[in-house]
């Protein structure tokens, strides 16, 4: 529950963020082309908090946190007094009207250079773009990548830790081939035609690259045991932390992800563990538990029968997850740090990779490539706030960025109801000299209106199914 109430906060700290700053974009360059604003509102629906400024604007919160409106002095929403005419947005020349609605948008997209800017001047902990679990027969071992390949080069662009590397390999679905330049472990280097063809993002399966073959190598992941969920299959079959896997079924294994595999492709099945386990003392065993430490001890040798148990999306779960030697850590992690200035061109460089980023994905959803099933709604969203926050205060503002910038793209959409759709209306109207008439301009916005609550019930959908 406290889960719950803290994701629901933080998401409503991002919306207040986000929404307030892209309303404030329409509010200031309303207010800069002499349009009158009649309300700054917080949220649609039912205001349940209101207040006049000395401006005559009036600033709201209203019920449903999902979005925010700059209510504007328009005659096509109401009676203007003929002295107030010349602050009415439909008179306004179009070049205004254009500017006042471009510019929520585009402070969206400004709002997310900065929150990057501060991120990187906080500093950012990044994972070495090394790789793991490479698999015979899949695409990464036919090119010639092998566990603990450091990824430097994706097609020329410059690879400097696993989410350069990520939004890079995105950006090629669809496509064949892509060269991959890597550092062995005797330090030669090479560059491999990595085949992507038919290649895709799944939202129910969170580990996107595993189709190719590879991992990003998070820690040194032995086959102990970290963790054991209450309840679960392996709780009940009496296995225990630190327990070290050394076979399944007979068959010895050496990585968690080699458990994982026999795990995928035998769902359901009972499986005989052939285990470790270290004779030790609880009370007096020594912070931080390395695999150092525990590969030291003795140990008594045993087996285990587990049968996992389904959940309610079908997937069967054993209910364990791998030891993680922290002390591995700086071998694969690093804290990114950048000064005031450095961090400038660095923010720039995000935010336009994220932008390109998020236009392709958006092409790839409209050509098939990407299913339809990665929408993620408001629940998703709120988790992902939650969940980015307590890992820290870098990361949050890292997603603020990036949902920042989805918002402001997907708003420039030629959709009406969005800016976007506005903007193609005011277009049209600077190429041709007439406006779109109230009665086409109104059926065009009940479309898009149409179309976008389709795709919010989508969006929740696949948020309740998924989650």
């Amino acid at each position: 529950l406290l889960e719950i109430l803290r994701d629901i906060a933080v998401f409503l700290v991002a919306i207040i963020i986000l929404v307030g700053f892209h309303e404030y974009g329409h509010f200031i360059t309303a207010r800069k082309c002499g349009v009158k604003v009649l309300r700054f509102s917080l949220g649609f629906g039912p205001i349940f908090y209101r207040r006049t400024g000395k401006d005559g604007c009036e600033y709201a919160f209203s019920l449903i946190p999902l979005g925010g409106y700059v209510k504007m002095l328009d005659t096509r929403e109401g009676e203007v007094k003929p002295e107030e005419m010349k602050y009415e947005f439909n008179s306004q020349p179009v070049w205004k009207r254009l500017a006042i609605v471009a510019a929520g948008p585009l402070f969206n997209i400004l709002l997310a250079f900065f929150l990057f800017y501060f991120m990187y001047v906080i500093g950012v902990q990044a994972l070495k773009p090394y790789v793991t679990n490479v698999e015979e027969g899949k695409p990464a071992y036919t090119a010639g990548i092998r566990n603990n390949d450091l990824i430097l080069e994706i097609d020329g662009n410059s690879v400097i830790d696993w989410e350069d590397a990520s939004y890079t390999l995105i950006q090629y679905i669809g496509d064949q081939k892509v060269p991959v330049r890597v550092r062995h472990e005797d330090g030669t280097e090479a560059v491999y035609d990595l085949n992507i063809d038919g290649w895709s993002v799944d939202r129910s399966n969170p580990n996107f690259l595993e189709p190719l073959g590879f991992m990003p190598k998070l820690y040194e992941l032995t086959t102990r045991v970290g963790f054991i969920a209450d309840n679960s299959a392996a709780s009940r079959a009496d296995l225990k932390p630190f327990d070290k896997i050394t076979g399944i079924n007979g068959q010895p294994i050496n990585s968690w992800f080699e458990f994982l595999s026999y795990i995928k492709n035998n769902p359901g099945k009972t499986v005989t563990f052939s285990i470790q386990r270290p004779n030790y003392d609880s009370k007096n065993m020594k912070e931080p538990v390395t695999a150092e430490v525990l590969d030291s001890l003795p140990y008594e040798e045993k087996t285990v029968d587990i049968t996992p148990v389904a959940d309610e999306t079908g997937a069967f779960k054993f209910g364990i997850a791998p030891f993680s030697d922290t002390s591995k850590n700086s071998e694969v992690r690093f804290t990114r740090h950048y000064g005031f200035f450095e961090a400038i061109p660095k923010s720039i460089g995000k935010m336009y990779s994220v932008c390109k980023l998020t236009v392709v994905t958006i092409v790839k959803f409209i050509d098939g490539n990407i299913p339809v099933n990665n929408i993620s709604g408001p629940i998703a969203i709120a988790q992902s706030a939650g969940m980015s926050l307590s890992v820290g205060i870098a990361y949050f503002l890292s997603f603020l960025g990036i949902i920042s910038i989805n918002l402001g793209i997907m708003n420039l959409l030629p959709v009406p109801v969005l800016d976007g759709g506005h903007i193609m209306f005011y277009l049209y109207e600077m190429v041709t000299g007439k406006k779109v008439s109230d009665a086409v301009m109104s059926r065009l916005v009940y479309v898009g209106m149409s179309l976008l609550l389709l795709l919010m019930v989508f969006a929740i959908f696949n948020d309740v199914y998924y989650n």
